[in-house]
């Protein structure tokens, strides 16, 4: 299946959720496009993603298809569709709306794709790493942020608008760099680490000042803070 069922179930709720909320509300919808049908395409894009899995495989390039595109338009109406939920002040719908965008960029990246839109993907990212604790999901978490990050489009890597601190490309690498190190894996953390200092070698000073003020706590180990403390050296005490 393109999609896990637990994805699609989670969309159909929040999909009948928002529907029936803007029904309710009797808010006019102008020159948007309405809940109903945005819900409606996208139950037929992950009918057509379960469909070219079916015929072409989980894994590797679709011939004839653009999977780029089908995925971009797909995660669009996503993000229309959250903003739905947020405009009806539905936070979980909005949530489970976002958490299905990540699923379509898992599907996106299987068959060799890029991710073009990453607004909701970042969303759903933050949202599970504010939700565990747990060392393994952690380390699981991360790579799943490494992959998204490696997938992204080049011109949003690019990353052109560095005067907006709030694009989701800068987020993403952010998180990526805290998650890692709430995982306390040394390795993992070096990665993350160097993929930051690549990315936003700008945001670099402040996140490791702020990293080692964090790192003191107990609940870190002491590798994780001389791993903090030798970034923090080449980045702010060298600048």
């Amino acid at each position: 299946m393109a999609i896990p069922e637990e994805i699609h179930k989670c969309f159909e709720e929040a999909n009948r959720i928002v529907g029936l909320a803007f029904i309710d509300s009797n808010m006019e919808a102008g020159s948007q496009v309405t809940p109903g049908q945005l819900g409606e395409a996208i139950s037929q894009f992950l009918l057509l993603f379960d469909k070219l899995d079916r015929e072409h495989g989980e894994s590797g390039p679709i011939e004839f298809d653009d999977v780029n595109q089908l995925g971009d338009h797909a995660i669009g109406f996503l993000m229309d569709l959250a903003f739905w939920a947020e405009r009806l002040r539905l936070p979980k719908s909005k949530m489970d709306i976002e958490k299905t965008a990540l699923g379509i960029a898992h599907w996106i990246i299987r068959h060799g794709g890029e991710l073009r839109t990453l607004e909701p993907i970042v969303n759903s990212l933050a949202a599970s790493a504010n939700l565990t604790q747990e060392t393994t999901t952690l380390i699981a978490l991360a790579q799943v942020i490494s992959d998204t990050i490696e997938h992204t489009a080049p011109e949003i890597k690019a990353d052109l608008e560095k005067s907006d601190p709030t694009r989701p490309w800068r987020i993403l690498n952010l998180n990526y760099a805290i998650v890692a190190t709430r995982s306390q894996d040394i390795d993992l953390m070096k990665k993350a680490y160097d993929t930051l200092s690549r990315n936003l070698p700008e945001d670099c000073p402040a996140f490791f000042e702020q990293g080692l003020q964090q790192v003191q706590k107990d609940s870190f180990s002491s590798p994780v803070r001389e791993m903090v403390q030798e970034y923090f050296n080449r980045w702010v005490t060298r600048h």
